[in-house]
């Protein structure tokens, strides 16, 4: 048997919504762009969402709007797409690898707390095949240790951890909408592919 990692599931509806749009005067920024953004905020329960071209393009302006610079440190998973490191990178900061669960291939929180050090900044929480991470623990190291937490949950949208879903729970976080995620959006438009989203509550630090 092969279980493919995504198939597309296309209809006639989906068409008629693409089709609806191209014979508007609006093809970027329009205002199926804020529908969908509202659409996410309110399902996901974030204070906003906004749009961009790609999940990796969310990751670096989570990177970059939470302040995290050259020579900051970022903890991020060892098992993940290589987005995740590279986001950390795109601002000169140090991605900080750390080993995974062997069941959930999510950031096992045991093994974070040896990785920190005076440079870490914030954690980078992958919520691996839309399995959510341990979050519990991971927060009670941020807060003990002063760091921000960012969520991928790229892989993820709809994911539950202790009755909330996952995505706004951390200082900010990230759904994907590439082909191969739950839901995917039009490769082609300007502005969806992804979509960044940031709590309201300041920075722990």
């Amino acid at each position: 048997m092969r279980i493919p990692l995504s198939s597309p599931d296309i209809t006639e509806s989906e068409i008629e919504a693409v089709t609806s749009v191209l014979r508007t005067p609006r093809l970027s920024l329009g205002p199926k762009l804020e529908e969908f953004e509202n659409s996410v905020a309110s399902y996901t329960g974030a204070a906003h969402a906004i749009a961009v071209n790609s999940g990796t393009s969310g990751l670096h302006l989570c990177i970059r709007a939470l302040g995290i610079a050259e020579g900051d440190e970022v903890i991020v998973p060892s098992f993940a797409f290589i987005a995740v490191a590279n986001a950390v990178r795109y601002e000169r900061a140090v991605p900080v690898f750390v080993d995974v669960d062997a069941k959930t291939l999510n950031l096992d929180p045991e093994k974070i707390e040896t990785a920190v050090t005076p440079r870490t900044r914030a954690i980078l929480v992958v919520h691996t095949f839309g399995c959510p991470a341990d979050l519990s623990p991971i927060f009670s190291i941020a807060r003990r240790r002063r760091l921000l937490v960012i969520e991928d949950a790229c892989e993820a949208i709809g994911a539950e951890y202790e009755g909330r879903k996952v995505g706004p729970l951390g200082d900010a976080g990230v759904f994907g909408f590439y082909p191969n995620k739950q839901i995917s959006l039009r490769q082609d438009e300007r502005y969806g592919e992804g979509t960044w989203k940031r709590r309201t509550r300041p920075p722990a630090h």
